[in-house]
């Protein structure tokens, strides 16, 4: 199961929080919430997504390219260590903004307005 949450909703960011698997199931529901954004920044964390299948490698591959085409940036926070790894494995990390607690982890692209 996925639970997305949007705490702080502010006219120019988003941050969203997904809970569970990242995959072929729950992934129709997060391209739903994210395609439904007005904002240009999104603060996609990773922090407790448990599994990760390509199915969610695309919809977030799919998420920071809409960010870009509506003039914004994405940015994946906390990822957990599953996450981390698949996206190092595929080198991800090389064209997707990455930040975990301590600081930055990819930085492919440099975000807007931090």
């Amino acid at each position: 199961m996925i639970l997305l949450t949007s705490p702080e909703i502010a006219t120019d960011r988003t941050e969203i929080s997904v809970y569970g698997d990242l995959d072929v199931m729950t992934g129709v529901e997060l391209r739903r919430v994210i395609g439904a954004l007005t904002a240009v920044k999104l603060e996609l964390d990773l922090a407790h997504v448990t599994f990760l299948d390509c199915a969610g490698v695309r919809i977030l591959l799919w998420a920071d390219e809409r960010m870009r085409d509506l003039g914004g940036s994405m940015i994946i926070l906390r990822p957990s260590d599953l996450v981390l790894r698949l996206l190092r494995l595929l080198e991800l990390d090389q064209c997707l903004v990455i930040r975990q607690s301590g600081g930055a982890v990819g930085t492919g692209r440099t975000a807007t307005g931090d």
